[in-house]
């Protein structure tokens, strides 16, 4: 028997179980556990994030994506791996995943113009891509030990999410919804960004919505890790060097 047989359905009620207690840790680890430990430590906001988003959020989703998949019966680590669907690409992957890229950057970019055309005009008071908790003054290479740090906290969130949100559940959502599972995990994946706030929820919508159609189309997990690391990783690298406010 192999792992697609074992599978079962993910009903929209568990489901909303994992992305919600997901979202409810995040929240509680932005609006009260960062703000308290830079309160008392005086420690930088971002390093506040990579210590306590790696250890409380992310490093918990990658865990649970593992044990998850054990219990269901895969024991070795190909078992686990063929289960998560972390497939070798194939050059359609890689196609899909090129034009995922062009997507994502040209709509994402005219989000964020009409954000901030509309800020300069007074429709909405401000359009900030970052949220209140990494409101950090740039630290640049002047601090390269910081991106050393942010190293752990970026593998596991973009191995947490992907792992659990795409391998794990994504394939059992497929089950239960279809051919429409992709936006069930979308719409709890905005969920989970709840705690970052509109503005940044509003710029991600492309990711949000690309990410797990593209890995529900080519049934493979890899696409998703791909984008996540190509969009966060260099944005994150450009508001730490100030290049991005």
């Amino acid at each position: 028997m192999n792992s697609s047989t074992r599978l079962t359905p993910m009903p929209i009620l568990m489901s909303l179980i994992f992305f919600g207690l997901a979202a409810i840790v995040l929240y509680l680890a932005t609006h009260f556990i960062i703000p308290f430990l830079i309160r008392v430590t005086n420690i930088h906001p971002a390093l506040s994030w990579f210590i306590v988003g790696g250890i409380f959020v992310f490093a918990p989703l990658f865990v649970t994506a593992i044990v998850a998949s054990r219990r269901e019966g895969e024991k070795t680590f190909y078992a686990i791996r063929n289960r998560l669907r972390l497939k070798a690409m194939n050059r359609d992957d890689w196609l899909w995943t090129f034009l995922g890229f062009i997507v994502i950057g040209v709509t994402v970019g005219l989000i964020m113009f009409v954000g901030e055309w509309a800020t300069e005009v007074g429709l909405i008071s401000k359009f900030n891509i970052s949220p209140p908790f990494l409101d950090f003054e740039p630290f640049g290479i002047s601090q390269p030990w910081m991106f050393l740090i942010w190293l752990p906290m970026f593998f596991f969130n973009i191995m947490g999410e992907e792992l659990l949100w795409r391998g794990y559940i994504l394939p059992r959502q497929e089950l239960a919804h279809g051919r429409y599972a992709w936006i069930v995990n979308c719409a709890l994946w905005t969920v989970f960004h709840i705690p970052f706030g509109w503005s940044l929820i509003l710029m991600t919508i492309p990711t949000l919505m690309i990410i797990p159609y593209l890995v529900q189309k080519r049934a493979n997990t890899w696409i998703g890790v791909i984008l996540h690391v190509g969009i966060n990783g260099p944005g994150f690298i450009a508001v730490s060097l100030g290049l991005v406010q």
